[in-house]
């Protein structure tokens, strides 16, 4: 195997492990948030985690197609009992991702990899969608 494809497989697996991780904490953060404010959040954060579980099936069917072995390790989680901690955890946690996967597109396309690029650039959009959600819950205003 090249030792480009094999450094990709490598950090797509980190990103899998990151994605276990994310769907963990979300799955926490929902139920420990508390009070009639965040109800909608938390509905909000289920579904994340539903997509967080998508991703990670996306790239370990693509870890699988491009010859390499889906991990079973998970990731850091963060936790906190103070409702506003955890959101900003979360975001942190998404702000992470757009990054990795930002990266993980360059580095596919610079191998012409471009179906596997387009992958992880969907998973990316939604991950935007994420950090808006979370910002918004959390008031984060760009300047």
């Amino acid at each position: 195997m090249p030792q480009d494809l094999q450094r990709i497989l490598t950090l797509l697996n980190v990103d899998l492990a990151w994605e276990y991780a994310a769907l963990v904490q979300y799955i926490q953060h929902a139920s420990m948030l508390t009070g009639p404010q965040y109800v909608a959040v938390i509905d909000e954060l289920l579904e994340h985690a539903q997509q967080e579980h998508e991703h990670a099936v996306i790239l370990s069917d693509l870890i699988q197609y491009l010859g390499g072995i889906p991990t079973v390790d998970v990731a850091q989680r963060q936790t906190s009992l103070d409702n506003v901690e955890m959101l900003r955890q979360d975001l942190q946690l998404e702000y992470d991702a757009i990054n990795r996967y930002l990266q993980r597109i360059k580095q596919l396309e610079s191998l012409e990899m471009y179906d596997s690029a387009q992958k992880i650039r969907n998973i990316a959009v939604v991950e935007q969608e994420h950090a808006i959600d979370l910002e918004k819950a959390l008031g984060v205003r760009k300047a």
